[in-house]
């Protein structure tokens, strides 16, 4: 948020190529605040995207999708039913949103039992991941 698209597109080419370093073996779990809005519609992102997102969907957001869609992630924030309190990773002056996310590959997401973001944290319980 704030930065200006150049700054925005240097770090999404550095983080893919990041991601791109994991071996397939290998598990990943990326948790990030990429300041992007998923919302609940999934439109095509049916494999990466649970159903129950929170807000608007902004361009960040689409980014995020589009990126978790290439490298077959899938966002755990929006796989599981939640009150909207427990959606929320961002509030100030009014504004809510969520904006925290954690993805894994999506052949692992089976292995999650639940995802539940407090504001300002990220909080993943799960059997044997940590």
């Amino acid at each position: 948020m704030g930065f200006q698209e150049q700054e925005k597109e240097l770090f999404r080419q550095e983080f893919e190529v990041v991601i791109r370093t994991v071996k397939e073996e290998e598990k990943l779990k990326v948790g990030a605040v990429m300041n992007g809005r998923v919302e609940k519609r999934r439109d095509g992102y049916e494999e990466g995207h649970g159903g129950h997102g929170f807000g608007i969907r902004n361009e960040d957001g689409d980014y995020l999708l589009e990126m978790a869609q290439s490298f077959e992630l899938a966002c755990l924030n929006t796989g599981f039913q939640k009150l909207h309190t427990y959606l929320i990773s961002y509030e100030s002056g009014g504004v809510q949103g969520q904006i925290n996310y954690i993805r894994v590959r999506g052949a692992e997401k089976s292995n999650v039992t639940n995802c539940k973001v407090i504001l300002g944290e990220c909080v993943l319980n799960s059997i044997g991941w940590w």
